[in-house]
């Protein structure tokens, strides 16, 4: 195949490229060894006909699942500055003010569709950083071949199928949208953080368990994990409060308002991040922070002014802290709650370069990105040190993530010694599409295989089964959609479970805010975004 059809043969600009240089302060040699990026995967010898459509976040140009025609805009966790910017944090900060840590970019996020004009500028900063008119699939089982039968160990069968949906919250015109972040699960619950409210839905039929209010007059942030059936979420006029649920109950466990919630105003404690490790929950905003016990509301620590930071939050199996110097270097802690916030180590970012995603807590691996390009390696450490780094090259993975938290990243996948990528699914001239799974080894940043549909679908990784990894082929107009599994060791690719044929009906993501979420042998799509004039939205939808 010529070089011109493959997308991934194309070299990297070299304005683009952090390595084409031959010095770069950005990563020094000392702290980044030399080693040239893994090549791009090769095309296919044998290109099979496929037809066009498929929607799944990040496969168009864009913001997730934007259809092509529409306007090209980055997307981000819906905010609106003030006119001529926010105000510059100390001298020399970048225009805009705010997280300046890359992703701390102002973005507009303009959403046209063929029902829906969502007018107005929605900005940013981070931390740190009727009738369907569309044709019914037809009887394409998907793209992977394979031996395996169905989900071992699993309950369900080898076909999916729709349990129940969740309807999504009405928006104001003069809102435009609203963003809500917050999905989590118990035994018998999926709990959905909404507007103004969390809401707990039966696992097994959606019907409405329990509701607990939570009105706020903007778009506060939540924790993404949860502790012993306790979620925790901001809210309040000016999302100057914090709010602990107990999920099991449906009741509220503790509230409390947030250091300078009496003088707070709409923009305090915006771009706020909270994450939740253990019995600790963190609470991170543009000037302070606070920590918290969970079982008994103790305060673990609080941070405030100073030269540095903490910048951002990542819970989970253990506690991580991205520290903010300035605005001019950036440092990862692995924090013990336990004992009044104190890192067990440190580690400072090379010269020039951000941190701007935390995608495993154990092992600790992260994003970094320049001022210019927000995600440029992957980066594993351990122990405060540089294990490896993996280089992303030029727009050659998908990195979906459906915010600007640190916790956002949702398909970069990490196991104890093993990083799983997402190719970014692209044509060829044929109209194949080049996709795939790629894995690296965390000891050294090599590639160990690159896993690809033999159907060229689309495909993305989603959880880990067992000791294999989970990925999702989403449906199309003429492709019925599936569950793989990849074997870690040889990137074989095994089906695991379908969807019905009429699955892009609801599944289709077209719009911006909806990710897939793996839990307990059943498929979730997610929303975190609802729009002013449309009705048609759902929350949760629900396939086992």
């Amino acid at each position: 195949m010529p070089p011109s059809d493959n997308p991934y043969a194309a070299p990297v600009p070299p304005a683009q490229n952090p390595y084409a240089a031959p010095t770069q302060p950005a990563f020094p040699q000392q702290q980044f060894p030399q080693q040239p990026p893994p090549p791009y995967p090769s095309a296919p010898q044998a290109p099979q006909p496929q037809a066009q459509g498929y929607g799944y976040p990040g496969q168009q140009q864009g913001y997730p699942g934007q259809p092509q025609g529409y306007p090209q805009q980055p997307y981000g966790y819906g905010q609106t500055p003030p006119p001529g910017g926010y105000p510059q944090q100390y001298p020399g900060a970048p225009a805009g003010g705010g997280r300046s840590s890359g992703k701390v970019v102002g973005i507009v996020a303009a959403v046209v569709a063929a029902v829906l004009v969502v007018g107005g500028g929605v900005w940013f900063a981070t931390k740190g950083g009727g009738d369907d008119p569309k044709p019914k699939p037809q009887a394409d089982s998907g793209g992977s071949q394979g031996t395996s039968g169905g989900p071992t160990g699993s309950s369900h069968n080898t076909s999916l199928s729709l349990k129940w949906q969740a309807k999504g919250d009405t928006v104001a015109e003069k809102d435009n949208l609203k963003e809500v972040i917050g999905v989590w699960f118990t035994d018998k619950y999926v709990v959905k953080n909404q507007v103004d409210k969390v809401v707990g839905y039966d696992r097994s039929s959606g019907a409405v368990a329990w509701t607990v209010p939570a009105v706020s007059g903007g778009e506060c942030t939540a924790a993404r994990d949860a502790w012993n059936n306790l979620a925790a979420i901001q809210y309040g006029r000016n999302c100057e409060k914090v709010m602990v649920i107990d999920m099991a109950t449906g009741k509220v466990a503790w509230t409390k308002d947030l250091p300078g919630a009496a003088g707070a105003n709409d923009s305090t404690f915006h771009y706020s991040e909270m994450a939740i490790s253990g019995d600790a929950v963190g609470i991170d905003w543009l000037e302070g922070s606070i920590a918290y016990r969970l079982s008994d509301q103790k305060v673990l620590w609080q941070g405030g002014d100073g030269e540095c930071k903490d910048d951002g939050y990542a819970g989970g199996k253990q506690f991580v802290a991205v520290v903010n110097c300035g605005y001019s270097t950036y440092k990862v802690q692995l924090i013990d709650p336990a004992n009044n916030g104190k890192s067990k180590w440190t580690w400072t970012a090379p010269a020039g370069t951000q941190v701007n995603a935390v995608v495993s807590t154990d092992p600790v691996v992260v994003i970094i990105g320049t001022e210019s390009k927000l995600k440029t390696d992957v980066v594993s450490l351990v122990d405060g040190r540089l294990q490896s780094r993996v280089s992303l090259g030029t727009d050659k993975y998908d990195i979906d993530d459906d915010g600007t938290e640190q916790e956002a990243v949702h398909n970069v996948l990490v196991s104890k010694d093993t990083l799983y990528l997402t190719l970014d699914s692209q044509r060829d001239a044929q109209g194949q599409v080049l996709g795939g799974i790629v894995a690296f080894d965390l000891a050294d940043g090599k590639q160990k295989w690159i896993a690809r549909p033999t159907g060229k679908h689309a495909i993305t990784g989603l959880d880990f089964v067992g000791d294999k990894v989970l990925a999702y082929e989403p449906p199309s107009y003429n492709v019925q959609g599936q569950l793989v599994t990849v074997d870690p060791a040889t990137g074989a690719i095994s089906p695991y479970a379908s969807f019905p044929q009429d699955a892009y009906d609801a599944l289709d993501t077209s719009g911006s805010g909806e990710y897939p979420q793996w839990h307990d042998g059943q498929f979730y799509l997610i929303n975190r975004t609802m729009y002013a004039g449309n009705d048609d939205q759902k929350y949760v939808i629900a396939y086992g």
